[in-house]
């Protein structure tokens, strides 16, 4: 081998060796990562009770308790002090939604029925299943409760629910079959309407209590009988207790006193409607006895005839006081 054949066997090792080390190295492709569940998942709104736990998860991660009226009144009050109710499950594996105020994602096994149950009082009007085929659907009533029944023929299925009542509620489910998994009893309550139904109730109680104290103030006053205009004796006088002239006092002091038929009457002035109303105290005799009396028509009516009384009105050194008494005894009239 003379020196021009080494050359160009030297030369094209050399360019041999060039083109595999200059090369780009093409790294391998990776193949891409599959998106898990949770990546796909969309973005749950701050503030829904349930976070987008399907109703199997709520039932293994909250502590469940007795459902009752107790219960569900105590999630309205949540509600009403945090604008959030909170889903609550019972003891019997229930799954109870604050209506409107989450998405319900429903848990049902394949074979097996999922009763739904939606509020009290009202009745469905339309039903819609996404997928028909593969799930079955059946509405019916439980008393005044419409139910829903619901069964999926097999594992893996997702569909949505939507059913319409002549309440105008709407209830949006979604329902997902699982093989393993299944929360057989889903029900509703409103939050709303359980918070304007007990303030309604306390409005009524608080009516009522009110009507029983009114009831027991007519009740402690004898009836006012027959008054004979005749025989109605105007002869009192009545004069303000304290240092301040009567003008200061002028919203406490009767502009007439009379009394008949087993009664005493105290015409008031119209101002005293703008301040509240004095007490009334026999105080014949140098000793201090509560009257009982009743307002009519702003003015008083006084069960019995007492010779002297004071209108007291505050207390301690705020109090202002008004006495009357009977000026000038009437045998005759006082032994009527």
């Amino acid at each position: 081998m003379n020196t021009l054949q080494r050359t160009l066997i030297a030369a094209a090792l050399l360019a041999a060796f060039t083109s595999v080390y200059a090369a780009p190295v093409v790294q391998p492709t990776q193949p891409a990562k599959p998106m898990s569940a949770q990546a796909v998942k969309p973005m749950i709104r701050i503030g829904t009770p349930d976070n987008g736990r399907t109703s199997h998860e709520l039932v293994n991660q909250t502590p469940p308790v007795p459902l009752s009226w107790l219960s569900t009144q105590e999630a309205s009050q949540e509600w009403l002090q945090t604008g959030s109710a909170p889903d609550v499950i019972g003891t019997n594996g229930e799954v109870m939604y604050a209506y409107g105020q989450s998405h319900p994602t429903i848990t049902c096994a394949p074979l097996h029925v999922c009763v739904i149950n939606l509020l009290p009082g009202e009745h469905i009007t339309s039903l819609s299943i996404g997928d028909s085929v593969r799930w079955l659907v059946q509405p019916t009533d439980a008393g005044n409760r419409p139910v829903v029944i619901v069964k999926p023929t097999q594992a893996g299925l997702v569909t949505n629910l939507v059913v319409t009542t002549d309440a105008g509620r709407v209830y949006y489910m979604t329902l997902v079959s699982d093989a393993h998994n299944d929360v057989p009893l889903i029900g509703f309550y409103d939050p709303q309407a359980l918070v304007i139904n007990m303030q309604k109730q306390a409005a009524q109680e608080r009516a009522a209590e009110q009507a029983k104290v009114e009831a027991h103030k007519q009740a402690v006053v004898a009836p006012l009988g027959d008054i004979d205009p005749a025989k109605l004796d105007f002869n009192f006088r009545c004069k303000a207790d304290d240092n301040h002239a009567d003008l200061d006092n002028a919203d406490l002091m009767p502009t007439r006193v009379f009394a008949g038929g087993g009664h005493t009457y105290l015409q008031m002035p119209s101002t005293m409607k703008f301040t509240d109303a004095p007490a009334v105290f026999n105080t014949t005799g140098g000793s201090t006895e509560l009257l009982n009396s009743r307002l009519v028509h702003g003015d008083y009516v006084i069960d019995g005839l007492p010779t002297q009384f004071k209108l007291v009105l505050g207390v301690g050194k705020h109090s202002r006081a008004v006495t009357c008494h009977h000026a000038q005894m009437n045998a005759g009239f006082w032994a009527r």
